[in-house]
């Protein structure tokens, strides 16, 4: 009798012990369902059905409006909450380097709204020697990227030799004093020097070609490695070629040596070849 209540009593400690391990995974079930569920729910709301009021594309004149909702996926029927915004623009960035910058704004549960600031381009990049429009261009930031439209009047860089710096990449060395030379004459104290192109494949110097087809050597230190702690020696050289072309001496001539911020010398024979 004691052996049976002993075994009884050793079955119902088993029995909770039982109940003890499984309410905990019964519960961890029907949460998991019950979260599953208002996941599914959720989801259900965040599917775009009519993108064009849904989806807001604020784009410029580089990179169409349509592309960017292909490449981001926002058409009828994808879900916003399921696309990875991040990595998307990250490749969106990489992809086209007319694209200055991208700002995401996601309306959960199924709006989104995307802005993009587009590179302006300052100068048309071409090869020494070459006619044709390679449909380079770069911005203030030195990067390369392809744009035709409404570029015909900018200034020409020309750089020694095919290909050149390649869309995507920032100039760098002589192109990019070249970039800075172009920059810095846009001042409005400077804008009458009127550079038409730039050529950096002098060893010594950079040759630009003025408004009037006159050429100028220009040099200034530190022009191999341009930084913002050069520009005033550029700017020195730059204000004295200035001044000289405004001088009595400026009649006829054809090659300006602005190579020093002291001294600008003219001559009315010699060509650059």
């Amino acid at each position: 009798m004691k052996k049976n209540k002993i075994e009884k009593n050793n079955g119902i400690k088993g029995f909770m012990l039982l109940l003890a391990a499984i309410l905990p995974l019964g519960a961890a079930v029907g949460l998991f369902i019950a979260y599953s569920h208002l996941r599914d729910l959720w989801l259900e709301q965040c599917v775009i059905t009519d993108a064009a009021t849904q989806v807001q594309i604020s784009s410029g004149k580089l990179v169409q409006a349509g592309t960017i909702a292909e490449k981001f996926g926002l058409v009828n029927g994808a879900n916003i909450a399921l696309i990875d915004f991040p990595a998307k623009r990250q490749e969106m960035l990489a992809k086209y380097p007319a694209i200055r910058d991208m700002s995401i704004e996601t309306i959960m549960p199924n709006k989104v709204n995307i802005s993009i600031i587009e590179r302006e381009p300052v100068v048309r990049m071409n090869i020494r020697g070459q006619k044709g429009d390679t449909g380079r261009v770069a911005d203030t930031d030195g990067v390369v990227f392809q744009c035709r439209r409404g570029t015909g009047l900018l200034p020409i860089v020309r750089e020694p030799q095919m290909p050149g710096t390649a869309v995507g990449s920032k100039l760098s060395g002589r192109a990019l004093a070249a970039l800075r030379l172009v920059e810095t004459c846009r001042r409005p104290d400077l804008q009458e020097l009127g550079i038409l192109e730039v050529d950096t494949s002098k060893e010594d110097f950079l040759c630009a070609t003025l408004s009037d087809y006159s050429k100028a050597k220009i040099a200034w230190s530190g022009m191999d490695d341009p930084d913002a702690s050069q520009n005033a020696d550029l700017l020195a050289t730059l204000t004295n070629l200035r001044d000289a072309i405004k001088s009595n001496v400026g009649t006829g001539v054809t090659t300006w040596n602005a190579t020093s911020t002291e001294f600008i010398y003219a001559d009315t024979k010699e060509k650059i070849q």
